[in-house]
């Protein structure tokens, strides 16, 4: 007997959220099961690709008409709702279950606190959605078990998805299913059919609203909960909200992952992000997306990127920076524009400001060459040559390929091995510093640089002062953000 009938939709007397009629779901995790449920006990598990994104299109049909938020994570103990396989019966009787558990938490609803679906492993699915003679639709079956999941009862109207008998023929969720659906959780902000329903009261009149779904899958907001998840945003740009400082976390980047550690015990955990966009910590928010092409670089490109920072403003690059411009590189930017984007930089027109008129233009070349020598090479330079090509108009040398031209002769033959040891040794302080302990902080970025005088005892020093950063990093009480990359880019002081 459902609690509210109301045309085609009937609606349980339970739902997710608050248990209040037109309030949002909020966050409900979902996943596919890997162990036997606490009620059915799951004969085997959906595995297949296929399968598995039918049932993801199933909640997100949900989630793009209604105010509740599906976000699927690694099976565990707290996952939401279940699914998998199990032995109902013989094919073509109950081809699916859903079973909900929740508590009185207002006086007018019970709230769902945990639910499974399972699907007979008996019956000829299909994940087409134009479904052949005997065969049976995953997704309108899948629709029809998360309509009960959330909360909504049988109909006695064959046109809707919560008919209580073959529901192959329907093409997705009709209008009075929407209708329910919304009348427990108001209306999705992507939903454009106009004004939701009211909070349903006996025999109200709805009307049946017009059914436009969302283009993607949508604009997402996930918060991060305690335990180890992997959060898929799918399409559009996602959002995980944290409950930390940025100081508080480390993201690492590895060639085929995303992970973000909380340094903090028994808060939000360690969790794998598949397209999540953007993190919004307690204190700032950290675009993932601007710096995500950095794992597919070569060890080649890092040491490029490094030697621009060494040569511009004798320091090491902070890993925020690095992956920024590593992304642009892998982007299709090539060298020299980075160069000439260097140049522009706030921290490059005040490094050289007296060298410099307003408009960026050189007007102490001989300080500024000498400067740019010193940086790369730990010496003076040996000839006015690379002066009078600056001060030449007609050379089409300018102040940013200049420095390339001179990390480029450093690393040749003609530039002499003392030249390319110096500059490799401060690369490799560089990269150690930036990708490989994920240290950003800008004032370190310039203190262990400032270690370095060309001894191999000044590079054992940097890399030390680097490992103790690092440590003090870690503290989630006053420590930084890290953001390191994992087999990506060697160790350059790696042992063995």
């Amino acid at each position: 007997m459902c609690e509210v009938c109301a045309n085609e939709y009937h609606l349980s007397n339970a739902k997710w959220g608050t248990g209040e009629y037109n309030t949002p779901g909020g966050n409900v995790y979902w996943s596919f099961a890997t162990s036997p449920g606490s009620g059915f006990g799951f004969s085997s598990y959906i595995t297949d690709a296929g399968y598995r994104d039918t049932i993801r299109d199933a909640f997100q049909a949900w989630e793009d008409v209604a105010d509740i938020n599906f976000i699927e994570v690694t099976d565990g103990g707290q996952t939401d709702i279940r699914l998998g396989w199990d032995v109902i019966d013989d094919p073509y009787g109950v081809v699916g279950e859903a079973a909900t558990r929740g508590s009185k938490t207002t006086s007018t609803l019970f709230s769902f606190t945990e639910a499974e679906i399972r699907f007979d492993i008996s019956e000829n699915w299909t994940t087409d959605h134009d479904v052949a003679r005997n065969e049976v639709g995953l997704y309108q079956v899948a629709l029809h078990e998360i309509g009960h999941a959330i909360g909504l009862d049988h109909t006695t109207s064959s046109d809707t998805i919560m008919y209580a008998s073959d529901i192959s023929d329907l093409d997705g969720l009709t209008p009075d299913d929407i209708a329910g659906a919304q009348a427990f959780y108001g209306t999705a902000d992507s939903y454009q059919s106009g004004t939701p329903p009211p909070a349903p009261v006996a025999e109200p009149d709805p009307v049946a609203p017009v059914i436009v779904y969302a283009a993607t899958r949508g604009n997402d907001v996930f918060d991060a909960r305690a335990g180890n998840d992997v959060i898929d945003g799918m399409e559009g740009f996602d959002t995980l909200s944290l409950t930390g400082d940025i100081t508080q976390y480390t993201l690492t980047l590895t060639a085929d992952a995303i992970l973000l550690t909380d340094r903090v015990a028994d808060r939000d955990g360690d969790d794998r992000l598949i397209s999540v966009e953007n993190l919004a910590f307690a204190d700032e928010t950290f675009n993932v997306d601007i710096r995500s092409g950095v794992t597919d670089l070569s060890a080649q490109d890092f040491a490029a990127i490094a030697e621009l920072y060494i040569a511009y403003f004798d320091r090491a690059p902070a890993a925020q920076g690095l992956s920024y411009w590593a992304t642009r590189l892998d982007d299709g930017m090539t060298l020299p524009q980075i160069a000439d984007s260097f140049f522009v930089q706030p921290e490059t027109q005040n490094t050289y400001a007296g060298f410099l008129d307003g408009q960026g233009n050189l007007v102490n070349t001989q300080a500024f060459v000498t400067t740019v020598f010193n940086n790369v090479l730990g010496r003076d330079p040996t000839s006015s040559y690379w002066v009078d090509q600056l001060d030449n108009p007609a050379s089409g040398i300018t102040p940013a390929n200049f420095i390339l031209a001179v990390l480029n002769g450093a690393k040749a033959v003609t530039g002499g091995a003392a030249d390319a040891a110096y500059l490799e040794a401060k690369t490799d302080i560089g990269v150690y510093f930036s990708a490989i302990k994920g240290l950003s902080d800008y004032d370190d970025t310039l203190s262990v640089m400032d270690i370095f005088d060309g001894s191999a005892d000044s590079v054992t020093s940097a890399v030390a002062a680097i490992d103790q950063l690092f440590t003090e990093a870690l503290n989630p009480d006053g420590g930084t953000f890290l953001m390191p990359l994992v087999g990506v880019i060697d160790d350059p002081f790696a042992m063995g």
